[in-house]
């Protein structure tokens, strides 16, 4: 797993001195008849090895390096001249030479490359258009469409062919056929397609059907990135803010992710758009109700209830289809069949739910702001805060009624005031904006962190927006970076965490472990542990990698996902070098990483395992006493802990009394036991009276024991008649 590992953590570039104008570099006579990376872009080659393609500013200056000097390495990526890639470089070369000015031409040439292929067809067009409409079906027909989706690919249709790579690589009604899929990615990469060449980075960065390369993946994902795919995009933002194979660059970072975000945002309705489950398996193993999906009988057992007329449950389900998520599937049509089932028996969030679909529109139903404003007033009237927003944004927008927004106002406040998240949402952007209200940003962040703890997306990308800027706050880059972040991992490919549970509990681990090995490098931190969690229970996989790099790569993705935060990830970090997997024993190492999840994350595992080093010595100094500390520790900061706890502590306390038998000093404890030091040199006299007392009282104790049974029976009386006179009045 070298080539895995030996490429993740890169040193930092050295920083180089700026040549003046009277020294030219070393390399200046090469320049003359070699070609160059144009002003516009530039290769930057890391102390490792890695190379970076960055674009430059308008006004930096940079010197243009020979591609020849990097020949060798370049060689790796491009396979001659007349690749998309040259291509890409001699047309920028082109334009710089003409004066133009370099991102409008790089733009419209990048343009001009996306959809010059995209929409080449050949001989597979009615074939692909057939799968379409398999897809677009409700439930989707995916087995017979990813039959004509391979023969339109194999016809030359070119989306085709993106769909059935991916196809390939995810095993979706197609084998996992992982060569296939590098073949088709490689050819719409050659044609400039953003899509093949983010293929081939995931290929490269995870090491599937070749070896892993990062400086390879960094390449293809800048390209990919550049054309406008959004998991490029995703990846490459990913890897300038963790530091993978790249110096950790924060606004490089918040300049991919908020490209994406945009666009999600854009995407998003004002309902707030999908759920997305962050399920971890193994805590959803361990406590089996804390993954937050339904099972198939407790949906039936709602849609029995539904069926009975129980309202409750028909706003639930109405709701669930109507989002999506908890391993449901998105379907708005029955949705609608459950809100008006609801609406029917007087439920007042199902008439602003029917009002919500009519105000958005969709497949299920037409757009109608009559319709929606009637739903809307109806609920409003029974003082619901869903039907609040709805009369808000109606009067926000001016739909149906005249635009007013004090009135919107209003309405807004009264459903912020309920709790409704659209409210919150829209009361910020009004304040954010001043409509109708004067513009107050500490306002309009306060309702913003309103909504966002509700999980708005659009509340995340606003609070993204203003922290990016320094509106109304001091900017943080890290922070904006993290809030973009959230909202990007919010798209529509959000749901491939949902597939790759499914596939997970339907025992295709190979699938599931794939597509989570995709959404790690997108940045996800669940899909991250996951991957690690299933390569170390269920591998190894000959057929994707060999098997002796199973446990390495389940130490990279723990590592990845200990740098977002995962406490028991890290934790897990700590088991690997202690015992060995994956890595060298080094307990030092594991040390630190126990002591990290601990003093970070109050993680109790980490500070049992503490307990234990310190108890036997491993990577820390033996001591009994910290030892104790760390497993009390562990037991006050979980219960589930205290068991356990309870049974170290045990041991602990039989070792310590064979400690202190062995390392007790008997002999010079007998010595101080001398009688004449304890006593004085007169001891034996004292001895001697004492005893003699002792004997005399035993003597007179016997003697009075052994008199006749009548003789002690008349002292008995007397004794009795003595006690009388003595209680007579005088």
């Amino acid at each position: 797993m070298s080539s895995v590992l030996g490429e993740e953590n890169t040193e930092k570039e050295s920083s180089t001195k700026k040549s003046s104008n009277n020294e030219a570099p070393s390399y200046a006579k090469d320049i003359e008849n070699e070609e160059a990376v144009p002003k516009g872009f530039v290769v930057k080659q890391g102390i490792d090895g890695s190379l970076q393609v960055e674009e430059v500013k308008d006004d930096e200056e940079v010197l243009e390096l020979p591609l020849k000097s990097i020949g060798k390495k370049l060689s790796e990526f491009f396979k001659s001249k007349e690749s998309a890639y040259a291509k890409i470089l001699n047309e920028l070369e082109t334009d710089e030479q003409k004066e133009s000015p370099l991102h409008d031409k790089s733009m419209e040439m990048k343009t001009a490359k996306k959809f010059k292929y995209e929409n080449e067809e050949g001989t597979g067009a009615s074939y692909y258009e057939k799968a379409q409409n398999h897809l677009a079906q409700i439930p989707s027909d995916e087995g017979p469409a990813f039959q004509l989706l391979s023969e339109a690919a194999e016809r030359g249709h070119w989306k085709a062919k993106r769909q059935v790579a991916w196809g390939h690589v995810f095993g979706k009604h197609l084998p996992i056929d992982l060569v296939e899929a590098r073949n088709l990615f490689t050819e719409l990469a050659e044609k400039g397609d953003p899509e093949g060449q983010m293929g081939l980075g995931l290929m490269y960065a995870a090491g599937l059907s070749h070896n892993s390369s990062q400086a390879k993946a960094l390449v293809y994902f800048t390209f990919g990135a550049l054309g406008g795919n959004e998991w490029a995009q995703m990846a490459l933002a990913y890897r300038y803010w963790a530091g993978i194979g790249v110096p950790s660059n924060c606004e490089t970072a918040l300049t991919y992710y908020r490209k994406v975000a945009t666009t999600v945002s854009e995407q998003v309705s004002v309902t707030g758009g999908r759920a997305v489950q962050r399920v971890r398996l193994m805590e959803e193993i361990d406590n089996p109700n804390s993954g937050g999906m339904l099972d198939d009988d407790l949906i039936q057992y709602y849609q029995f209830l539904a069926e009975k007329g129980d309202v409750q449950a028909q706003i639930g389900l109405g709701q669930l289809h109507y989002q999506g998520g908890r391993g449901v599937q998105q379907d708005h049509h029955r949705a609608l069949n459950y809100f008006m089932q609801a609406a029917d028996a007087g439920n007042p969030d199902a008439m602003a739910f029917i009002g919500k679909m009519y105000l958005e529109g969709g497949h299920v139903v037409a757009a109608n702001n009559e319709t929606a404003y009637n739903y809307f007033k109806r609920a409003a009237d029974l003082n619901n805060a869903v039907g609040y927003s709805g009369l808000g944004l109606m009067y926000l927008h001016g739909r149906h009624v005249k635009q007013d927004y004090k009135e919107a106002l209003t309405y807004f406040s009264l459903a912020a005031k309920r709790g409704w998240v659209d409210g919150q949402l829209q009361l910020g952007n009004m304040y954010f904006s001043g409509l109708g209200v004067k513009r107050d940003y500490k306002k309009a962040i306060e309702y913003y962190n309103l909504a966002s703890q509700s999980g708005h997306v659009l509340a995340f990308y606003s609070l993204a927006q203003m922290q990016s800027t320094g509106t109304g706050m001091l900017r943080s880059c890290h922070t904006s970076v993290e809030l973009f972040k959230n909202v990007a991992e919010r798209g529509s490919w959000g749901e491939l965490l949902t597939s790759a549970h499914q596939a997970y509990w339907a025992g295709q681990h190979k699938r599931a472990l794939l597509l989570y090995m995709l959404l790690a490098e997108l940045g996800y931190e669940v899909a991250q542990s996951n991957a690690a969690y299933i390569l170390a229970r269920h591998g190894p996989f000959p057929t994707l990698f060999p098997e002796e790099e199973t446990l390495s790569r389940a130490l990279m993705y723990w590592g990845r996902a200990a740098g977002q935060g995962y406490s028991f990830a890290r934790v897990k970090l700590g088991d690997h070098y202690y015992y060995g997997w994956g890595t060298n024993v080094d307990y030092e190492a594991a040390a630190a990483h126990y002591r990290l999840a601990s003093e970070q994350q109050r993680n109790a595992q980490a500070m049992f395992n503490l307990g234990y080093m310190h108890e036997q010595g491993e990577g820390l100094n033996q001591d009994i006493y910290l030892a104790k500390r760390f497993y009390d520790l562990a037991r006050d900061s979980d219960s589930d802990a205290a068991v356990p706890v309870a049974l170290a502590l045990a041991k602990l306390a039989v070792l310590f009394a064979i400690k202190f038998i062995t390392e007790f000093d008997w002999r010079e404890r007998l010595s101080k036991l001398d009688p004449d030091f304890v006593f004085g040199p007169d001891w034996d006299i004292y001895m001697m009276i004492l005893l003699t007392v002792l004997i005399a009282s035993l003597v007179v104790l016997r003697q009075a024991r052994n008199l006749p049974l009548h003789i002690r029976q008349q002292q008995q009386q007397n004794n009795n008649n003595n006690n009388n006179n003595f209680q007579q009045p005088q």
